[in-house]
């Protein structure tokens, strides 16, 4: 009996020897490139410095670093993925490429502890409706965007998300699809930090997301010809932009619901809308099962702190609230056209006036604190005590 057990434990332990993981795959002795075209498993570990392109064509192949995992794209497109599904980067580094990873034709895959830096062009680039997962991912100083998603693409951001000192966009979603969930997205340092455009749709999933766009050149969000915004709860500040805070523009859409927070403060202008734009700011908790007011919320920055343009809508209604205070400028400008209806608002404070309306706009003003406005001939005002026009 005793021989026996002996006998089994002698197997087992061999067997453990037998299938031992192999070692990482040393970059320095040995190419990845050709490893991961010749080898058909779908796990490969590597470690060290390795030479680009990677070109990935196995679906459901995992590609994880150990230690310093570095791919070097040489100046050409570091990782490719053509039409594959179910492949996952995990914990390596990705720099010096045309581009850093793209995907195309339909490539689904999924990026974990992935750092994407100094590529030419693109750091993260998914074209012709490819997707991917993101999960504590940075994409920094890249030739046009950090993250890029083309022609009918789709990205979901969770867990720790950093894009900054790229020379365009933080973020561009042209004529795709952007979803943040559970997300803490920093979008910093760039040209402009994110776009939402040409019939693009981005949605914030839930009220533990924050997007905290700042220190950009230009603008910290825009959402732009036919794009659309959803923010489901969330929070978005959009601090220290030298141009806007947030601006929508060319028939663009943002929604705030279910206790959303937007807060613009310390920009050029704090939020921007023009050109046949639509802004609401909402919610009805018995829907949206949040109890608290959605926010727009204007302060500190050097110009106006909203500013509304040609033919552009901002609507607040049922539990919702703006306030514009302490502006350089005006707190609300609404010109050419626009409409407005604002709820439990606080316009005082800004240092040339609070409230100015002009050329044809129309303004339902309920529950508005302000104290100083101007208005012209064409104006109409309904609400509000203590606005009559012209002023």
């Amino acid at each position: 009996m005793q021989f026996k057990c002996i006998l089994i434990i002698a197997c087992c332990l061999l067997a453990g020897i037998a299938y031992a993981a192999p070692p990482p795959l040393d970059c320095a002795r040995k190419s990845l490139a050709d490893s991961i075209n010749s080898n058909p498993e779908k796990s490969i570990t590597f470690t060290g410095i390795c030479s680009g392109p990677i070109v990935i064509r196995t679906d459901g192949l995992t590609l994880t670093g150990v230690g310093t995992a570095i791919i070097d794209g040489g100046g050409q497109n570091a990782v490719t993925l053509n039409g594959i599904h179910g492949v996952s980067l995990v914990n390596l580094e990705i720099r010096n490429g045309k581009n850093g990873i793209l995907g195309v034709n339909g490539t689904h895959m999924s990026l974990k502890n992935v750092n994407v830096h100094d590529n030419q062009g693109f750091g993260i680039s998914f074209q012709t409706a490819s997707s991917g997962i993101l999960s504590n991912v940075t994409t920094n100083h890249n030739g046009i965007h950090g993250l890029d998603l083309e022609t009918g693409s789709a990205c979901t951001i969770t867990g720790p998300f950093t894009s900054s000192d790229n020379r365009v966009f933080g973020i561009n979603a042209n004529g795709s699809s952007l979803t943040f969930s559970l997300a803490t997205a920093t979008v910093s340092g760039n040209a402009l930090g994110i776009q939402v455009a040409t019939g693009a749709n981005t949605f914030i999933n839930d009220p533990k997301t924050v997007l905290n766009l700042t220190d950009n050149f230009a603008t910290g969000l825009t959402v732009v010809s036919g794009g659309h915004m959803v923010s489901f709860g969330g929070t978005i500040i959009a601090t220290g932009n030298s141009v806007n805070g947030v601006s929508l523009n060319s028939k663009a859409g943002l929604d705030l619901d279910a206790g959303s927070i937007l807060t613009c403060d310390n920009n050029g202008d704090g939020l921007l809308l023009q050109e046949n734009s639509v802004m609401t700011v909402f919610n009805i908790p018995q829907f949206s099962g949040a109890s608290g007011f959605s926010m727009v919320s204007c302060s500190h920055n050097r110009g106006n702190g909203i500013k509304l343009r040609s033919g552009s809508t901002l609507t607040l209604s049922n539990q919702a609230k703006l306030n514009s205070t302490q502006n350089g400028a005006i707190g609300l400008v609404a010109d050419d056209g626009v409409g407005t209806t604002l709820v439990n608002s606080v316009i005082t404070g800004n240092a040339i006036e609070d409230i100015q309306l002009t050329f044809g706009s129309r303004a339902d003003l309920q529950t508005l604190t302000f104290d100083s406005y101007t208005c012209d001939t064409t104006v109409l005002v309904r609400g509000t005590k203590g606005i009559i026009c012209p002023h």
